[in-house]
Protein backbone atom coordinates (compact mmCIF):
# COMPACT_ATOMS: atom_id res chain seq x y z
CA UNK A 1 0.00 0.00 0.00
CA UNK A 2 1.28 3.47 -0.67
CA UNK A 3 4.17 2.09 -3.47
CA UNK A 4 4.61 4.40 -5.98
CA UNK A 5 4.10 3.57 -9.66
CA UNK A 6 7.02 2.83 -11.24
CA UNK A 7 7.88 4.75 -14.34
CA UNK A 8 8.75 1.45 -16.78
CA UNK A 9 5.47 -0.31 -15.92
CA UNK A 10 2.83 0.00 -18.58
CA UNK A 11 -0.45 1.56 -17.64
CA UNK A 12 -3.11 -1.13 -17.46
CA UNK A 13 -5.79 1.40 -16.54
CA UNK A 14 -7.98 1.99 -20.23
CA UNK A 15 -10.94 4.46 -20.46
CA UNK A 16 -14.09 2.51 -21.85
CA UNK A 17 -17.76 3.55 -22.07
CA UNK A 18 -20.13 2.68 -19.12
CA UNK A 19 -21.07 -1.21 -19.13
CA UNK A 20 -18.15 -2.41 -20.69
CA UNK A 21 -15.29 -4.10 -19.42
CA UNK A 22 -12.18 -4.77 -21.06
CA UNK A 23 -11.76 -8.81 -19.96
CA UNK A 24 -15.38 -9.59 -21.29
CA UNK A 25 -17.53 -9.13 -24.08
CA UNK A 26 -20.37 -7.07 -22.83
CA UNK A 27 -24.09 -5.68 -24.59
CA UNK A 28 -25.27 -2.63 -25.24
CA UNK A 29 -27.10 -1.27 -21.65
CA UNK A 30 -26.85 -2.34 -18.00
CA UNK A 31 -27.58 -5.72 -16.42
CA UNK A 32 -30.59 -6.10 -14.74
CA UNK A 33 -29.83 -5.85 -11.20
CA UNK A 34 -26.32 -7.29 -10.24
CA UNK A 35 -25.15 -9.59 -12.75
CA UNK A 36 -26.21 -12.75 -10.59
CA UNK A 37 -28.78 -11.34 -8.98
CA UNK A 38 -31.87 -13.01 -9.01
CA UNK A 39 -34.03 -11.37 -6.25
CA UNK A 40 -35.08 -7.60 -7.29
CA UNK A 41 -35.42 -3.99 -4.74
CA UNK A 42 -36.57 -0.75 -6.32
CA UNK A 43 -34.41 2.37 -6.51
CA UNK A 44 -35.11 2.89 -2.72
CA UNK A 45 -34.12 -0.76 -1.85
CA UNK A 46 -37.70 -1.92 -1.43
CA UNK A 47 -38.68 -5.21 -2.46
CA UNK A 48 -40.62 -5.67 -5.74
CA UNK A 49 -43.79 -7.38 -5.26
CA UNK A 50 -44.11 -11.20 -6.50
CA UNK A 51 -45.52 -10.82 -9.86
CA UNK A 52 -42.59 -8.06 -10.65
CA UNK A 53 -40.33 -10.21 -9.39
CA UNK A 54 -41.41 -12.75 -11.96
CA UNK A 55 -41.47 -10.28 -14.63
CA UNK A 56 -37.97 -9.27 -13.70
CA UNK A 57 -36.66 -12.78 -13.74
CA UNK A 58 -38.24 -13.61 -17.54
CA UNK A 59 -36.85 -10.88 -18.70
CA UNK A 60 -33.12 -11.07 -17.26
CA UNK A 61 -33.32 -14.36 -18.56
CA UNK A 62 -34.21 -14.02 -21.88
CA UNK A 63 -31.43 -10.94 -21.63
CA UNK A 64 -28.78 -14.00 -21.82
CA UNK A 65 -25.00 -14.58 -23.10
CA UNK A 66 -25.74 -15.22 -26.47
CA UNK A 67 -28.06 -12.15 -26.72
CA UNK A 68 -25.14 -10.64 -25.64
CA UNK A 69 -22.67 -11.05 -27.57
CA UNK A 70 -23.78 -11.17 -30.54
CA UNK A 71 -21.61 -11.73 -33.31
CA UNK A 72 -18.34 -11.74 -30.92
CA UNK A 73 -18.72 -15.36 -30.43
CA UNK A 74 -15.22 -16.33 -30.95
CA UNK A 75 -13.82 -12.60 -28.86
CA UNK A 76 -16.04 -13.99 -26.27
CA UNK A 77 -14.52 -18.06 -26.26
CA UNK A 78 -11.35 -15.79 -26.37
CA UNK A 79 -11.54 -13.76 -23.42
CA UNK A 80 -13.49 -16.31 -21.17
CA UNK A 81 -10.09 -18.68 -21.89
CA UNK A 82 -8.08 -15.55 -20.91
CA UNK A 83 -9.82 -15.16 -17.54
CA UNK A 84 -9.90 -19.21 -17.20
CA UNK A 85 -5.54 -18.78 -17.86
CA UNK A 86 -5.19 -15.71 -15.84
CA UNK A 87 -6.66 -17.98 -12.77
CA UNK A 88 -4.38 -20.91 -13.65
CA UNK A 89 -1.28 -18.64 -13.62
CA UNK A 90 -2.72 -16.47 -10.63
CA UNK A 91 -2.12 -13.26 -12.47
CA UNK A 92 -3.61 -9.62 -11.70
CA UNK A 93 -6.31 -8.16 -13.00
CA UNK A 94 -3.91 -5.20 -14.79
CA UNK A 95 -2.13 -8.44 -16.79
CA UNK A 96 -5.68 -9.19 -17.36
CA UNK A 97 -6.68 -6.64 -18.84
CA UNK A 98 -3.47 -5.45 -20.63
CA UNK A 99 -3.71 -8.78 -22.53
CA UNK A 100 -7.73 -8.20 -23.27
CA UNK A 101 -6.39 -4.53 -24.22
CA UNK A 102 -3.97 -6.05 -26.54
CA UNK A 103 -5.81 -8.73 -28.08
CA UNK A 104 -8.77 -5.85 -28.91
CA UNK A 105 -6.44 -3.71 -30.49
CA UNK A 106 -4.60 -6.05 -32.40
CA UNK A 107 -8.56 -7.48 -33.84
CA UNK A 108 -9.34 -3.92 -34.12
CA UNK A 109 -6.19 -2.55 -36.52
CA UNK A 110 -5.66 -6.16 -38.76
CA UNK A 111 -6.41 -5.64 -41.92
CA UNK A 112 -7.16 -9.62 -42.42
CA UNK A 113 -9.75 -12.08 -40.91
CA UNK A 114 -8.23 -13.62 -37.30
CA UNK A 115 -8.22 -17.28 -37.76
CA UNK A 116 -7.40 -18.29 -34.47
CA UNK A 117 -8.19 -16.10 -31.46
CA UNK A 118 -6.97 -18.51 -29.18
CA UNK A 119 -3.46 -18.42 -30.30
CA UNK A 120 -3.65 -14.82 -30.94
CA UNK A 121 -4.84 -14.20 -27.25
CA UNK A 122 -2.02 -16.33 -26.13
CA UNK A 123 0.64 -14.25 -28.35
CA UNK A 124 -1.03 -10.86 -26.41
CA UNK A 125 -0.78 -12.53 -22.70
CA UNK A 126 2.72 -13.40 -23.70
CA UNK A 127 3.53 -9.21 -24.50
CA UNK A 128 1.95 -8.50 -21.59
CA UNK A 129 3.93 -10.36 -19.07
CA UNK A 130 6.75 -9.43 -20.83
CA UNK A 131 5.94 -5.88 -20.39
CA UNK A 132 5.37 -5.76 -16.53
CA UNK A 133 8.19 -7.50 -16.60
CA UNK A 134 9.36 -9.25 -12.82
CA UNK A 135 5.43 -8.39 -11.97
CA UNK A 136 5.04 -11.16 -14.04
CA UNK A 137 7.64 -13.40 -14.44
CA UNK A 138 5.91 -16.37 -16.60
CA UNK A 139 7.84 -18.41 -19.14
CA UNK A 140 6.37 -18.79 -22.71
CA UNK A 141 6.80 -22.98 -21.77
CA UNK A 142 4.00 -21.63 -18.88
CA UNK A 143 1.62 -20.18 -21.34
CA UNK A 144 1.82 -22.54 -23.71
CA UNK A 145 1.17 -25.53 -21.06
CA UNK A 146 -1.36 -23.99 -19.44
CA UNK A 147 -3.33 -23.44 -22.90
CA UNK A 148 -2.98 -26.68 -23.44
CA UNK A 149 -4.64 -27.44 -20.06
CA UNK A 150 -7.83 -25.58 -21.26
CA UNK A 151 -8.00 -28.21 -23.90
CA UNK A 152 -6.49 -26.02 -26.93
CA UNK A 153 -3.76 -26.58 -29.00
CA UNK A 154 -1.16 -23.96 -28.41
CA UNK A 155 2.70 -24.75 -28.94
CA UNK A 156 5.51 -22.59 -28.23
CA UNK A 157 6.66 -23.08 -31.86
CA UNK A 158 2.90 -22.16 -32.54
CA UNK A 159 3.04 -18.84 -30.50
CA UNK A 160 6.46 -17.91 -32.11
CA UNK A 161 5.58 -17.82 -35.14
CA UNK A 162 2.40 -15.91 -34.60
CA UNK A 163 4.30 -13.44 -32.72
CA UNK A 164 6.71 -12.72 -35.74
CA UNK A 165 3.87 -12.54 -37.86
CA UNK A 166 2.15 -9.58 -35.82
CA UNK A 167 5.93 -8.00 -35.77
CA UNK A 168 5.98 -8.14 -39.88
CA UNK A 169 2.44 -6.72 -40.30
CA UNK A 170 1.94 -4.66 -37.42
CA UNK A 171 4.83 -3.92 -35.21
CA UNK A 172 3.96 -5.84 -32.08
CA UNK A 173 6.48 -8.12 -30.89
CA UNK A 174 7.27 -9.75 -27.13
CA UNK A 175 9.42 -7.92 -25.62
CA UNK A 176 13.06 -10.24 -24.84
CA UNK A 177 12.94 -11.35 -21.21
CA UNK A 178 15.88 -10.41 -19.06
CA UNK A 179 17.15 -13.50 -16.36
CA UNK A 180 16.40 -10.51 -13.97
CA UNK A 181 13.06 -10.57 -14.30
CA UNK A 182 12.57 -13.84 -12.75
CA UNK A 183 14.94 -13.56 -9.68
CA UNK A 184 12.02 -12.65 -7.43
CA UNK A 185 9.93 -15.57 -8.93
CA UNK A 186 12.92 -17.77 -8.53
CA UNK A 187 13.80 -16.55 -4.89
CA UNK A 188 10.36 -17.01 -3.81
CA UNK A 189 10.12 -20.62 -5.30
CA UNK A 190 13.33 -21.56 -3.13
CA UNK A 191 12.25 -20.22 -0.11
CA UNK A 192 8.85 -21.50 -0.16
CA UNK A 193 10.75 -25.02 -0.32
CA UNK A 194 10.55 -26.69 2.73
CA UNK A 195 13.70 -28.61 2.42
CA UNK A 196 15.37 -25.36 1.21
CA UNK A 197 14.38 -23.60 4.79
CA UNK A 198 15.22 -26.45 6.66
CA UNK A 199 18.85 -26.56 5.36
CA UNK A 200 19.29 -22.43 5.80
CA UNK A 201 18.07 -23.14 9.01
CA UNK A 202 20.55 -25.61 9.86
CA UNK A 203 23.58 -24.06 8.38
CA UNK A 204 23.10 -21.50 10.86
CA UNK A 205 21.72 -18.71 8.93
CA UNK A 206 18.41 -16.13 9.53
CA UNK A 207 16.20 -16.83 6.43
CA UNK A 208 15.96 -13.27 5.43
CA UNK A 209 19.79 -12.57 5.63
CA UNK A 210 19.84 -15.82 3.63
CA UNK A 211 17.32 -14.83 1.13
CA UNK A 212 18.95 -10.99 1.01
CA UNK A 213 22.65 -12.46 0.11
CA UNK A 214 21.30 -15.01 -2.05
CA UNK A 215 19.15 -12.07 -3.64
CA UNK A 216 22.57 -9.63 -3.90
CA UNK A 217 25.04 -12.43 -5.68
CA UNK A 218 22.51 -13.73 -8.00
CA UNK A 219 22.40 -9.95 -9.54
CA UNK A 220 26.15 -9.52 -9.06
CA UNK A 221 26.61 -12.75 -11.27
CA UNK A 222 24.06 -11.72 -13.59
CA UNK A 223 25.83 -8.10 -14.11
CA UNK A 224 29.12 -9.73 -14.77
CA UNK A 225 27.63 -12.39 -17.36
CA UNK A 226 26.59 -10.16 -20.30
CA UNK A 227 23.81 -11.61 -22.88
CA UNK A 228 27.03 -11.37 -25.19
CA UNK A 229 28.69 -13.87 -22.85
CA UNK A 230 25.25 -15.78 -22.41
CA UNK A 231 24.38 -16.24 -25.98
CA UNK A 232 20.73 -18.12 -26.66
CA UNK A 233 20.59 -19.50 -23.11
CA UNK A 234 17.12 -19.59 -21.75
CA UNK A 235 16.85 -16.83 -19.14
CA UNK A 236 14.62 -19.00 -16.21
CA UNK A 237 17.05 -21.42 -16.61
CA UNK A 238 19.92 -19.24 -16.44
CA UNK A 239 18.99 -17.63 -13.55
CA UNK A 240 18.36 -20.69 -11.21
CA UNK A 241 21.82 -21.51 -12.01
CA UNK A 242 22.73 -18.23 -10.98
CA UNK A 243 21.63 -18.94 -7.72
CA UNK A 244 22.92 -22.38 -7.52
CA UNK A 245 26.34 -20.27 -8.00
CA UNK A 246 25.08 -17.45 -5.74
CA UNK A 247 24.50 -20.30 -2.93
CA UNK A 248 28.24 -21.34 -3.16
CA UNK A 249 30.08 -18.04 -3.57
CA UNK A 250 28.33 -17.07 0.00
CA UNK A 251 28.89 -20.62 1.57
CA UNK A 252 32.49 -19.37 0.56
CA UNK A 253 31.95 -15.60 1.92
CA UNK A 254 30.90 -16.79 5.34
CA UNK A 255 32.72 -19.63 5.90
CA UNK A 256 29.23 -22.24 5.81
CA UNK A 257 28.30 -25.35 4.05
CA UNK A 258 26.23 -24.78 0.80
CA UNK A 259 22.43 -25.22 0.76
CA UNK A 260 21.39 -26.04 -2.23
CA UNK A 261 22.59 -29.17 -4.39
CA UNK A 262 21.29 -29.17 -8.35
CA UNK A 263 19.39 -31.96 -7.35
CA UNK A 264 17.45 -29.80 -5.05
CA UNK A 265 17.66 -26.50 -6.83
CA UNK A 266 15.99 -28.61 -9.46
CA UNK A 267 13.05 -29.96 -7.35
CA UNK A 268 12.35 -26.20 -5.53
CA UNK A 269 12.03 -24.84 -9.48
CA UNK A 270 11.21 -27.37 -11.75
CA UNK A 271 13.88 -27.24 -13.96
CA UNK A 272 15.68 -30.02 -15.49
CA UNK A 273 19.15 -30.92 -13.25
CA UNK A 274 21.43 -31.25 -15.90
CA UNK A 275 20.11 -28.24 -17.66
CA UNK A 276 21.32 -26.32 -13.89
CA UNK A 277 25.12 -28.12 -14.50
CA UNK A 278 25.30 -27.07 -18.21
CA UNK A 279 24.54 -23.64 -17.54
CA UNK A 280 26.81 -23.49 -13.98
CA UNK A 281 29.57 -25.53 -16.23
CA UNK A 282 29.54 -22.76 -18.16
CA UNK A 283 29.28 -19.65 -15.63
CA UNK A 284 31.78 -21.06 -13.48
CA UNK A 285 34.91 -19.97 -15.44
CA UNK A 286 33.47 -16.61 -15.14
CA UNK A 287 32.93 -16.51 -11.48
CA UNK A 288 35.82 -18.05 -10.49
CA UNK A 289 38.22 -14.60 -10.10
CA UNK A 290 35.10 -13.42 -7.29
CA UNK A 291 35.03 -16.96 -5.80
CA UNK A 292 39.17 -16.04 -4.65
CA UNK A 293 38.11 -12.81 -3.87
CA UNK A 294 35.73 -13.60 -1.69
Amino acid sequence: MGEKVRSDAPDATMYVSLGNRMHIVDGLGSYIGFHKDWYFRDAHGHSLSAVSQKRFKRLKRIYSTQVRIGGNEAKYRALRTLNHVSKLLMLNEQVRDRTAYLYKKVVSESSDRVTNNILLMAVCLLMAVREFKDGAPITLEEIADVFEKCGHRVSVRSMVREALRLKSMMGYAPAIRKPRDYVPRILSMLMNNQRVTSKVRLRGWDLKAYESALRDRIFEILELIPASKRGGRNPFIFTVSAAYASDRLIANEYGRRTVLTQKLASTATQVAEYSIRDHFGMMKKLIQPVEKAV
